[in-house]
């Protein structure tokens, strides 16, 4: 599975069952990001029982509607408790280690690595 954009790229990999984010996302509202919110129920429905794995380290960018999709797809995820989830980080773009530690305030059961 992916999602194909001039500025951004997401990537399933069903072997590794890891989500990859490249690039910048910058969707105007939240009903522009509802393929991004398909695509995640897809990946943890294909993992189900096991860690999916939200790769973040090379996305540059996603605005504060991004942010609320990813969040309530921890909530969601935390809901059903179909997976569990995996986030991993880079502390070296700045957004990610405020943005994605917040996941952990959402649902303490995400295994966060940030480095």
């Amino acid at each position: 599975m992916e999602i194909k954009d001039l500025d951004y790229n997401i990537k399933y990999d069903e072997a590794t069952k890891t989500v990859r984010f490249t690039g910048s996302i910058r969707l105007q509202n939240l009903p522009a990001y509802e393929p991004l919110k398909i695509f995640l129920r897809d990946a943890a429905k294909l993992c189900q029982g096991s860690l999916l794995t939200l790769d973040f380290r090379d996305l540059q960018f996603v605005n504060s509607s991004g942010i609320t999709t990813l969040s309530m797809f921890i909530i969601d995820s935390r809901k059903s408790a179909a997976c569990q989830i995996k986030i991993q980080g880079s502390l070296n773009v700045s957004w990610q280690s405020k943005s994605l530690s917040n996941f952990k305030k959402l649902w303490d059961q995400v295994v966060l690595e940030i480095s």
